[in-house]
């Protein structure tokens, strides 16, 4: 996803673009645009570890706050579609902005919610923002296809990367990512990050809830298994 700053104000990105699991190159552009224009799937394999680092709560101005919801369903074990609800609070005070969303298989984007914005409307895959006031907030709907079954017969959830760029620096960005899925099928194995300092993970019996402050780029790569 890309968000634009408008009018005469900074190119201020947000590139929640979908992500690969292994990391290990950055693709090219022209990698990139093979992979939109043909029927593969799952895209070419990029970096996890632009500039990321990990980081203590920001205390001297809120930092953009992603809230992801995904709902991993029995169907989506068949389809590789998942519901995400996500939300985004802090955002920075313009005339105008744009929120496009890069996903490669995306259906039913809704506007669920906006606050402190006089207009919002949905433009293909994108959203149109008109006088974001101060103390904004945006929550959409939509469905992804960001499911993957593996050679190994095991399940992988990607998102990302997410990041807050201007120019050539990164800003604080907090996500907090809230998966639910069938525990009756599904059994987590792992996540990419692994659990460390600015980036918590917690697991119930269907639920796994990650929290993560950082600068630079996150991408994340939830692993699950069927049950025997």
């Amino acid at each position: 996803m890309i968000i634009t700053l408008q009018r005469s104000f900074p190119a201020l990105l947000f590139l929640l673009m979908f992500s690969t699991l292994q990391a290990e190159a950055t693709p090219s552009a022209d990698e990139l645009e093979k992979w939109f224009m043909s029927d593969e799937l799952e895209p070419p394999t990029q970096s996890s570890d632009s500039h990321l680092t990990f980081i203590t709560l920001p205390t001297d101005k809120p930092a953009l706050h992603s809230i992801n919801k995904i709902t991993i369903s029995p169907q989506s074990i068949k389809t590789g579609w998942v519901d995400l609800l996500q939300c985004y609070q802090n955002l920075d005070p313009v005339p105008e902005m744009e929120v496009v969303y890069n996903y490669k298989t995306m259906r039913k984007l809704t506007i669920v919610k906006s606050k402190n914005i006089e207009h919002a409307f949905v433009k293909g895959q994108s959203v149109q923002l008109e006088n974001v006031l101060r103390d904004a907030q945006l929550c959409i709907s939509t469905e992804v296809r960001i499911f993957y079954k593996n050679k190994d017969g095991s399940f992988k959830l990607v998102n990302g990367p997410f990041h807050r760029q201007f120019l050539d620096s990164y800003f604080p960005f907090h996500l907090t990512l809230k998966v639910n899925y069938p525990s009756t099928q599904l059994k987590f194995i792992n996540s990419k990050p692994k659990p460390q300092f600015g980036f918590v993970v917690k697991h119930s019996d269907n639920t796994l809830l990650i929290e993560s402050y950082f600068t630079g780029k996150l991408y994340t790569e939830i692993t699950f298994k069927l049950h025997q």
